[in-house]
């Protein structure tokens, strides 16, 4: 991404976002065996799941460009945001490859035992189902095929895959899930983070932020090609 369209993606999301923010209650993880058909988890975790003897989160500073509000926030990977995103790199896609060129692609890093995990699947399904034509979603596990496969509830209607080697996982320095990083179609990051975080939530309103941004962006470009 060239400078220039880097501070005007800044300008722009950051101020399209400041009014998409809304609250939540935070509660724990609590881990659960690999899911199964029917079982029943406690959905309302709204704390990301972490490997026993993680680091404390990672606190993020605010962006002084942003028209956000003023005030960091938690981690539980290393920032990537406004720098190129890592390859998508999987083990085995149990749902056909999707095509993301010139999309906008959202990834969560995820696992069937995770409470908060399962309890994005819906949110997700329906970013899938309204967006995907500008918005290509992937969830990746970090379980081997048959566990994820065992998962029928709820069920998964965005592109799947599963890495046991966690190769993106430990490029992007993730040490707790559900995490979700959003590229836009030049390769670069601009969302990232828990997606339940209080006052940082992933909603749909912010997708509908982001996109009218790339639409603007992908407008103004198309006036000026002759």
């Amino acid at each position: 991404m060239k400078k220039s369209n880097r501070r005007i993606y800044t300008v722009l999301i950051a101020a399209s976002l400041a009014g998409a923010m809304i609250l939540s209650t935070i509660g724990g993880c609590a881990p659960q065996a690999p899911a199964g058909d029917g079982d029943k988890v406690d959905l309302s975790a709204r704390e990301p799941c972490t490997p026993e003897g993680a680091p404390k989160p990672k606190i993020v500073p605010a962006d002084p460009s942003s028209a956000a509000p003023k005030q960091p926030r938690r981690m539980w990977a290393t920032s990537y945001r406004w720098t190129k995103a890592p390859d998508l790199v999987v083990e085995k896609w149990l749902t056909e490859k999707p095509e993301t060129k010139g999309k906008y692609v959202l990834i969560e890093f995820w696992a069937t035992w995770c409470p908060p995990c399962r309890r994005s699947i819906p949110l997700l399904n329906k970013f899938h189902k309204k967006y995907g034509k500008e918005l290509v979603v992937i969830g990746i596990s970090e379980e081997p095929e048959a566990d994820v496969r065992k998962l029928k509830t709820p069920k998964i209607e965005y592109y799947s895959a599963f890495d046991t080697d966690k190769r993106m996982y430990k490029e992007l320095g993730v040490f707790g899930i559900p995490h979700v990083i959003i590229v836009e179609p030049g390769g670069f990051v601009i969302w990232e983070g828990f997606p339940l975080l209080k006052d940082y939530e992933l909603t749909e309103e912010i997708i509908e932020k982001i996109l009218a941004v790339g639409r603007k962006l992908k407008a103004a470009q198309a006036e000026k090609t002759p």
